[in-house]
């Protein structure tokens, strides 16, 4: 199932607090749960247990088609003043004029109108793209309200910016769909970036669709956004059957240091341990932190897996020959 893409607008004054209020910040199901139906506070603390909300609504009744044609995985992305600012991902619905006024009082106090339409959703990101730039791809110059893009034109938004495609339990991709995409591609001759259905596969493999996960070479625990799927030998350079093999190929790791240090060779995995390079010139900095994982074990590292962290100990010098000592 291909994720559709909802625009919000949120460029007036009341919608940029209410961005803040309860999208920028989360609402504590417990100050709420008073006015939530039981079957839906339920599903709510299944899909947020540690019980903080992002809840968004609507007031104009022309939105509600839009609203009520959303689906669980759908990727909402916040338009503030012709950037999009913020996306995330919809969980769940519900028509509730209290809760609204609870949450941000009356939309227009004359007519009595609240943002009664209220939408849930999870995986809040933050992000810097003009919102033309999105209009450019998809040939839709819409703007004006809530709206739902067709399959084609999000799918269209999703391949250029993939910062948006928010991973989804709802929103599968089987080991076989990706590997055929990648099939076609190589058939293509388009092969040096991943596929939009291969790298999903990927995410989905390595996170498990967890809002948080864990770094192979500092082990540290991140947020989903703070880690990257990071090839083990270049994608670039892999053959066609590598590409294949991408339950085994791409491994998790943080942006904060080990992606950048492990794509330029500053430390690598031998054995199952995190490795420093025996030559590289470092900066303080730079050795401090590579200090500071070098040992650490990689559960990653595997009979399967071993083959492409060879590739990359050997691609970057880590296992230097002798000198002949000739003359």
């Amino acid at each position: 199932m291909t994720a559709r893409v909802i625009y919000q607008p949120c460029s007036i004054d009341v919608a940029l607090k209410n961005l803040q209020t309860t999208i920028l910040n989360p609402v504590l199901l417990s100050d709420i749960a008073d006015l939530l139906d039981p079957g839906l506070q339920a599903e709510l603390r299944r899909t947020y247990p540690d019980g903080k909300l992002f809840i968004w609504g609507l007031a104009s009744r022309q939105t509600r088609k839009a609203w009520l044609a959303a689906q669980p995985g759908d990727t909402v992305i916040f338009n503030t003043q012709t950037v999009i600012t913020v996306s995330a991902c919809f969980t769940h619905r519900t028509h509730n004029r209290d809760l609204a006024l609870r949450l941000w009082g009356w939309a227009n106090a004359a007519t009595e109108s609240t943002w009664e339409n209220i939408y849930f959703v999870t995986d809040v990101r933050h992000q810097a793209i003009r919102f033309n730039a999105i209009q450019t791809h998809i040939k839709n110059g819409y703007n004006r309200s809530f709206y739902r893009y067709d399959e084609a034109q999000s799918a269209a938004v999703l391949e250029h910016f993939p910062s948006l495609d928010h991973d989804y339990a709802d929103n599968d991709v089987s080991l076989e769909e990706a590997q055929k995409d990648i099939k076609n591609q190589s058939t293509d001759g388009m092969a040096n970036r991943p596929t939009r259905l291969e790298h999903k596969y990927i995410v989905r493999h390595l996170f498990q669709g967890k809002l948080t996960g864990r770094c192979c070479i500092c082990l540290n625990e991140y947020p989903r956004h703070l880690l990257v799927a990071a090839h083990i030998k270049k994608r670039s350079v892999c053959s066609t059957k590598e590409k294949l093999d991408i339950k085994n190929i791409a491994v998790p790791m943080c942006r904060l240091g080990c992606d950048p240090l492990f794509e330029h060779g500053y430390l690598s995995v031998k054995d199952g341990k995190v490795i420093k390079h025996p030559s590289r010139e470092m900066t303080a900095a730079t050795a401090s932190y590579v200090e500071s994982v070098v040992g650490r074990e990689v559960k990653e590292w595997t009979t399967k897996s071993q083959k492409y962290f060879d590739w990359h100990l050997n691609a970057h010098g880590f296992e230097p020959g002798e000198l002949a000592g000739v003359g």
